[in-house]
């Protein structure tokens, strides 16, 4: 067999190893009963503790995990639901009186892989794309170290460590992060095909930037982006000492288009981004010292070899949980043997890569304990510093400690090589050496990612109960009313309903639950309710407790359920107690489209007049959903009002057509969409179609083209010079 052959056979070998390992961790949730949700917390929380057998959960509360079941899910599931009925989700209107669905970067719309969703069970999904992410990470990671010149073996390692690592594995069931963060190496290895004259280069740059953004969470994109500019200078720099062609024109081209790629999903994400309360303003001193004191302690780096040295979730013991820093937050745990490795490499390899690698590592651990290039970070480069907070650059730590160790394992391997076959006159002495440090390192992070991640049986999450069934009765919108004050991050909340549960369900609710949701919303809900409707742990959400009042007659609130008698009854009426909680009528109920006086127009939800005068003040109108964002009402023959309010939150994109011509939508009561109509008018159409969207997909589809055509190109090129 000639070297080449068996050079592929041995690289088909570890390529074969890495898919198999992914398929197996994952096998109960693609093929199982399983899914990637810690549904146990569910148990704690009504009314499924009342009403519905879910398991419980000797776990501790991770505000994070839940965020798999309380926001993840939801999202997804919204979204597979519209693409199944041949739409994209562009609004949401289960929360928040509705919201911009498609401008939450999480919600990754434009994804490609989660438009697999579509075709099965999300639950199962959910496993799927969790195993190919895995899948993606490691074999990325793996290409990236042959490339650069690491034996077999230690690529292998290097995309055992990465994928297995701390980093990925327990923000799994956040995937916007974990899915953003699995094509950092393909962005390196992009970088690399480029300046080694290879045709797939700008595909693999340009692709991996683009899907690191387009996955969802743009902080841990801008981390990806910032890492490949990083290892662009320095590769450019070395070819400048060895005058090389750096090759910029491809490089700045690849980003050109990665740019273009992205923006369906990076447009109208700015675009809420600059209508939301956490889009406002810029980095502060207050902003910066309260990140710092959540950065990553001295004392902690203990856990990068040990990630179980200040407790576990698992064992209900992790201490820093108590003062609200979740496990994965501070999780850049790699196993021992990398971090052995990687200083080895001083010794044994010593070479660029090592060195960058090294570098790399050592740069960002700065950056996750708050260090002097953090606070660079955090004033200079644009709202990275308002996205989260500076540990999540584990991301990059993670995996270039793996990138290192592998290096300082492939230096040993060839120390081995030349040094001991001699002494020992057994050839494959270096390789076995580096297959064992393989399965040493998977012995460690393995065992301990799958005991981490929480799995649940499908059918646990998110049952109909009775409770549950009743509000799915109602006419308008329903509150389930959750203290804020209950609300914690050190243990599980005494909750009712979170938030996007009415998205599961779907019922529609004047709660909601999202990084980023329209800033006059929240202005008209803090008006109504007096004070700021988040609770003070975490501001992505609005948990309002008054189901009655003129404001949330307005809404359209029609039913309640909470777990505390009501003190004040005033338009509310006790339906039933299920379990623990009480389940209320609400009357009078406001149509969600209504013809209204100017007056009423002007005024926000602390404003409003007695919901006795709101009610004989405006005109029912009969109106019904036409398809995701699309909403038509019918006008009566006759009004005495001057504006016709729909109340769903006012955004840009709403448009208006009355009886087929376009009119504009403007802001009413505070916060919803208001049309003037006049005499004669009949129907009205109001459509939600972003401009940011359309031009966000024109610059996507140019950015496609353009790729296609010069891959196409590439191609020709290359048989004509044959």
């Amino acid at each position: 067999m000639s070297r080449l052959a068996a050079q592929k056979r041995i690289s088909g070998w570890a390529v074969g190893a890495l898919l198999l390992l992914s398929g197996l961790f994952w096998a109960d949730c693609v093929f199982g009963p399983n899914t990637p949700l810690a549904a146990g917390f569910q148990a704690e929380m009504e009314p499924w503790a009342s009403e519905a057998d879910i398991p419980g959960t000797s776990r501790q509360w991770s505000p994070l995990l839940w965020d798999g079941v309380a926001q993840f899910y939801p999202w997804r599931l919204h979204a597979a639901r519209a693409l199944r009925d041949g739409e994209l989700a562009l609004w949401n209107r289960h929360q928040f009186c509705g919201y911009p669905f498609v401008g939450n970067a999480q919600s990754a719309l434009f994804y490609p892989p989660n438009w697999l969703l579509a075709l099965v069970d999300v639950r199962r999904g959910l496993g799927l794309l969790a195993a190919l992410h895995y899948a993606v990470a490691s074999l990325l990671t793996y290409l990236l170290a042959r490339r650069i010149g690491l034996g077999d073996l230690p690529a292998l390692f290097a995309g055992i460590a990465f994928a297995w690592g701390g980093f990925m594995v327990t923000w799994t069931e956040l995937p916007t992060l974990m899915n953003a963060a699995a094509w950092l190496p393909g962005a390196l290895l992009g970088v690399h095909l480029i300046l080694e004259r290879s045709r797939w280069g700008v595909l693999t740059l340009a692709g991996s930037l683009a899907l690191t953004m387009l996955a969802g969470h743009l902080q841990i994109a801008a981390y990806v982006w910032l890492t490949a500019i990083a290892y662009m200078g320095a590769r450019v720099a070395w070819a400048l000492i060895r005058r090389q062609n750096t090759r910029w024109a491809e490089l700045v081209g690849a980003i050109v288009i990665a740019t273009l790629l992205c923006g369906a999903g990076a447009l109208p994400a700015l675009e809420l981004g600059m209508n939301s309360t956490r889009g406002a303003g810029g980095p502060t001193e207050a902003g910066w010292r309260f990140h710092a004191q959540r950065a990553l302690q001295p004392a902690e780096l203990l856990a990068l070899a040990d990630p179980d040295a200040f407790g576990s979730p698992v064992d209900g013991n992790h201490e820093l949980t108590r003062y609200g820093i979740p496990y994965s937050e501070h999780c850049g745990y790699v196993g021992l043997s990398t971090l052995v490795l990687a200083l080895v490499g001083l010794a044994s390899s010593r070479t660029r890569h090592w060195a960058f690698f090294a570098i790399l590592a050592l740069a960002a651990l700065s950056v996750a304990m708050g260090g002097p290039l953090a606070r660079w970070m955090y004033f200079g480069v644009p709202k990275l510093g308002q996205a989260g907070g500076f540990t999540r650059i584990l991301s990059v730590f993670t995996f270039a400690a793996a990138m290192a160790g592998a290096a300082g394992l492939d230096g040993l391997r060839r120390w081995m090589a030349s040094h001991l076959v001699e002494a020992t006159r057994w050839r494959p002495v270096g390789e076995l050496f580096a297959l064992g440090m393989a399965i040493v390192l998977a012995g460690e992070l393995i065992p301990w990612a799958y005991e981490f991640l929480p799995r649940s049986n499908r059918e646990h999450v998110y049952p109909l109960t009775p409770a549950i069934e009743r509000l799915l009765e109602a006419d308008g919108r329903v509150l389930a009313v959750t203290p804020r004050e209950e609300w914690t991050m050190a243990q599980t909340p005494s909750a009712v309903l979170p938030p996007n549960s009415a998205t599961v369900y779907g019922y529609d609710s004047i709660a909601g639950y999202d990084s980023l949701f329209p800033r006059n919303y929240r202005t008209f809900l803090s008006a109504a309710e007096g004070t700021d409707p988040a609770p003070l742990v975490n501001g992505n959400m609005l948990l309002p407790e008054q189901a009655t009042g003129p404001a949330q007659a307005v809404m359209g609130v029609s039913r309640a359920l909470s777990m505390k008698p009501r003190e004040d009854s005033e338009g509310a009426a006790l339906l039933g107690r299920h379990g623990g909680a009480s389940l209320y009528g609400i009357s009078p109920v406001v149509s969600r489209a209504f013809i209204a006086p100017e007056w009423l127009r002007a005024l926000d939800g602390g404003a409003l007049p007695p919901s006795e005068e709101i009610v004989e003040a405006i005109e029912p109108c009969e109106w019904h959903e036409d398809g995701n964002g699309i909403r038509a009402v019918e006008l009566p023959g006759k009004w005495s009002g001057s504006v016709l309010v729909l109340v769903e939150t006012f955004y840009p994109g709403w448009n208006a057509y009355v009886d087929g011509g376009s009119r504009e939508v403007s802001s009413s009561i505070g916060a919803f969409c208001g049309v003037s109509i006049r005499d004669g008018d009949n129907e009205v159409r109001l459509v939600f179609e972003p401009v940011s969207v359309r031009f966000g997909i024109f610059l996507s589809l140019v950015g496609l083209g353009t790729l296609a055509g010069l891959c196409v190109a590439g191609r020709t090129g290359r048989d004509n010079i044959e």
